[in-house]
């Protein structure tokens, strides 16, 4: 893409030929309301619905925001049996958001437009931010979050550096909850389905008084697991490798299962006609889910063998025996040790089976509490305050090798504790100017701690890490209304983080490592007790102009920055290892349209976008500089551009009928890389760089003459392959499928109850949401499997 201006005028007919193609079918066809409007939203008779959103500071129309946004109601998400915040990248343009691969833990792999972080280390920055009702939430750990209870959702994509903020390189996802109001109600709501699948959902809004409301919701999901952990020595008598289990089905457990419990309050003051508004929320939630379900795909490393006393050189070796059926939802990850090995240094050595065994579990225990108070100050003067605080923490177990044999067992336990702090005053001058300013203050402390063991390094250590990140920011937002069409935007924002690592790096019995050659954790000497400090600065800024040349039509032209905090390396092999690096940082040049089309029978919303990418935090393997010359150093060491663009359309062509759909464009180019340690060399893409991504869905909503109403649907989505680490190869490149998904929802004509049944993934597709890819080191690939077919009835009775 080095002529990026030729691929602009290229693909300018395609994106025009694709908003054709969606428009055409809204020819000559009746309009109403559509189906994803937020509840908030002001019904237009005969049109669209205007869909509210906050992406400015202020309640704007989606339509006249000059942002790209995916705002979805909480009506939609459930038509789309969405109840995941990994569920929501299914259906926006050049976002992608998928469980993380079983090493990371309970995470969330974020993405947009090619930004954001598979690592979930708290040493690392997430490159798309997570707000929960204007919280940061400032890691991916306990990220996957259940979408319960909802206003509405919104996927900002671009830098929103002057806007949400910290860490939201690459966009946004913001979770708006519902506040309590006046209306007494609310609902209760039963599923079942397969793999004993049964959960329960509820809310109730209470006034409990004329000035203040109160509500609580809650969520309990249990299904069971559909990777089976399979005996090895059971499945196979004649293998030399014993049973380790007397079980007559050869099983041993599960992943994949989900076990999760949540509980919100939500409590909001607001007297009627005062200035005044106070809502505080406290929320509690409880994962003991199992580990992702993870395959072993590539298996080869001679190094690595089963367990015979008294014999290091002898045992099976690790190699493709251990790989089960290409599509079968199985595997021998037994997540404990044992073994025969020849190590690195080429020294025989050996592991009795019964030292270390993990539990295949990634469990998060949670709570949060908040508070936003909002004062008008006159008429035209704003005050707001929006004050965080969120604690996090679980532990999570990792089988790098999926096998009866151990290359690589971790267990870690999580611990994340944050504050945040947020100060807003927004101001209005005669309607031609909206500014606000502000202050953000984020502190955190986390911790790491746990037991690795990877025998061919010598390794079996117990980590205490802890981890203390300070961020300060001041920003300040105008939107300058030159007429009543034309608007010009300007931002900026001053970041200041501090960050710091201490690590702690003992043997197993509590005792420091000697150092002496080939003994237990020899390399590790003079870690433990070491800090690593990184502190960095950074403006970043937002220009823009939108004009609205008809009801019909808003267009904008922006340029934007932002970047993702730099940090310091979580895995260092030797104590040169410590090392820091600076921030990822992005420009990106963009402009757009969101159109409301014959008679608002059409929305249609696109963009085009040029992203100049600097410095990407990009993990280097080779440290010729280090006593240990294999290392995994997360480094600034290449430049990038990306050129892309998005549509997205919604149509209701006649009464009770709708579609919609969306389709994103990335084309991915290295420009520069400064450091060849990286492996990455210029003809790669960086990971989960898809370049097409396409959505479509579709809904009828039956009129059963004064019986009630039956709405089917059906959602399609689809991505090209694309690869999940930046040194790309075959073994980390995965073909997405296509994924469908139908549901149908019968409602009583007083709508005060509802049966749905649904089925997710309609033609059972096998397929993988990531790799752990190591086959220059451990010669051992693996894959996180998606969920197969699977289907649901559902009961909901409001009240």
């Amino acid at each position: 893409m080095s002529d990026w201006k030729r691929i602009f005028r290229g693909h300018v007919a395609g994106w025009a030929l694709a908003s054709a193609m969606i428009a055409a079918p809204a020819l000559a066809q009746d309009a109403t309301v559509p189906a994803d409007a937020p509840a908030q939203a002001a019904d237009q008779a005969g049109g669209a619905a205007d869909i509210i959103v906050t992406a400015q500071f202020r309640a704007q129309n989606l339509q006249d925001t000059p942002i790209a946004i995916t705002a979805v109601s909480a009506d939609t998400l459930a038509a789309r049996s969405q109840t995941s915040v990994t569920d929501l990248g299914q259906f926006a343009p050049n976002v992608a958001l998928a469980p993380a691969t079983s090493i990371q833990g309970n995470a969330v792999a974020a993405f947009i437009r090619g930004v954001g972080q598979l690592d979930a280390s708290f040493a690392l920055e997430p490159g798309v931010g997570i707000y929960i009702d204007d919280i940061y939430y400032g890691t991916t750990f306990g990220a996957v979050m259940d979408l319960t209870d909802l206003e509405r959702v919104e996927v900002l994509r671009g830098p929103q550096g002057t806007l949400a903020g910290k860490n939201s390189v690459g966009g946004a996802v913001k979770l708006f909850s519902k506040k309590p109001d006046s209306t007494p109600g609310g609902f209760v709501e039963a599923t079942y389905g397969r793999f004993d699948r049964l959960e329960l959902r509820g809310s109730a809004n209470v006034p409990l008084t004329d000035d203040l409301f109160l509500r609580v919701s809650g969520v309990s999901k249990n299904v069971d697991g559909y990777m089976k952990l399979l005996d090895y020595g059971c499945v196979n008598p004649a293998s030399g490798i014993p049973p380790s289990s007397g079980n007559k089905n050869c099983q041993i457990g599960t992943e994949g299962g989900i076990d999760v419990m949540a509980l919100r309050a939500a409590l909001r003051y607001a007297p009627a006609g005062s200035p005044l508004e106070i809502n505080v929320v406290a929320d509690v939630s409880k994962d003991k889910s199992e580990t992702v379900a993870t395959k072993l795909l590539y298996a080869d490393n001679p190094s690595v063998r089963s367990y015979v006393a008294g014999d290091p050189t002898a045992g099976i070796p690790f190699d493709s025996r251990f790989l089960t059926g290409d599509k079968s939802y199985t595997s021998y990850a037994t997540y404990a040790t044992g073994g025969n090995y020849t190590t690195v240094f080429g020294i025989p050595t050996q592991i009795a089976p019964g030292g270390f065994t993990a539990s295949p579990t990634s469990t998060v225990k949670a709570w949060g509490l908040s508070g936003t108070i909002d004062y008008d100050l006159s008429d035209s003067l704003k005050l707001k305050s929006i004050t965080g605080y969120r604690s996090a923490d679980g532990t999570s177990a990792i089988d790098v090798d999926g096998s009866p044999l151990a290359i690589l067992l971790q267990e870690f336990t999580y611990d994340h504790e944050q504050f945040t702090q947020e100060l807003r005053l927004s101001a209005n001058f005669n309607d031609k100017v909206d500014l606000t300013v502000g202050g953000f203050y984020y502190k955190a402390t986390d911790t790491i701690q746990g037991r690795s063991q990877i025998p061919t390094l010598l390794f079996d250590f117990l980590a205490d890490d802890v981890v203390k990140n300070r961020s300060a920011s001041v920003f300040a937002h105008g939107e300058f209304h030159v007429t009543d069409a034309f608007n010009i935007i300007g931002g900026l924002r001053y970041t200041d983080d501090k960050k710091s690592y201490r690590y702690s790096r003992r043997n197993v019995d509590g005792t420091l490592p000697s150092g002496a050659f080939f003994t237990p954790n020899f390399l590790l000497v003079g870690l433990d007790g070491l800090t690593g400090t990184f502190k960095g600065n950074r403006v970043d800024y937002r220009i823009g102009v939108n004009y609205r040349w008809s009801d019909e039509l808003m267009t904008y032209a922006q340029l934007s920055t932002g970047f993702k905090g730099g940090g310091i390396n979580p895995r260092p092999s030797a104590p040169d290892q410590v090392q820091t690096f600076g921030p990822e940082k992005l420009t990106t040049y963009e402009a757009g349209f969101k159109a409301d089309l014959l008679g608002r029978m059409l929305r249609l919303n696109g963009a085009v976008f040029l992203n100049k990418y600097n410095d990407m935090q990009l993990v280097r393997y080779q440290c010729p500089e280090s006593v240990v010359l294999s290392c995994s150093v997360p480094s600034n060491a290449g430049d990038a551009e990306v050129f892309g663009w998005e549509l997205e359309a919604q149509l209701r062509p006649a009464d009770g009928l709708s579609f919609d759909a969306s389709v994103g464009y990335l084309d991915f180019d290295y420009k520069k890389i400064t450091n060849p340690a990286t492996l990455v060399t210029k003809d790669m893409i960086a990971p989960f760089i898809s370049k097409w991504q396409l959505s479509a869905g579709v809904q009828y909503e039956a009129d059963l003459g004064g019986n009630g109403t039956l709405t089917p649907r059906i959602d399609w989505s689809w991505r090209s392959n694309f690869y999940y680490n930046s040194v790309n190869n075959p073994y980390n490149l995965i073909d997405a499928p296509s994924l469908v998904n139908a549901r149908l929802t019968y409602q009583a004509a007083d709508k005060d109850w509802s049966l749905s049944v649904g089925v997710t993934n309609v033609f059972d597709k096998f397929y993988y949401n990531g790799v752990a890819e190591n086959v220059g080191t451990f010669g051992v690939v693996t894959g996180t499997v998606g969920r197969p077919r699977e289907w649901t009835a559902t009961v909901k009775k409001s009240f």
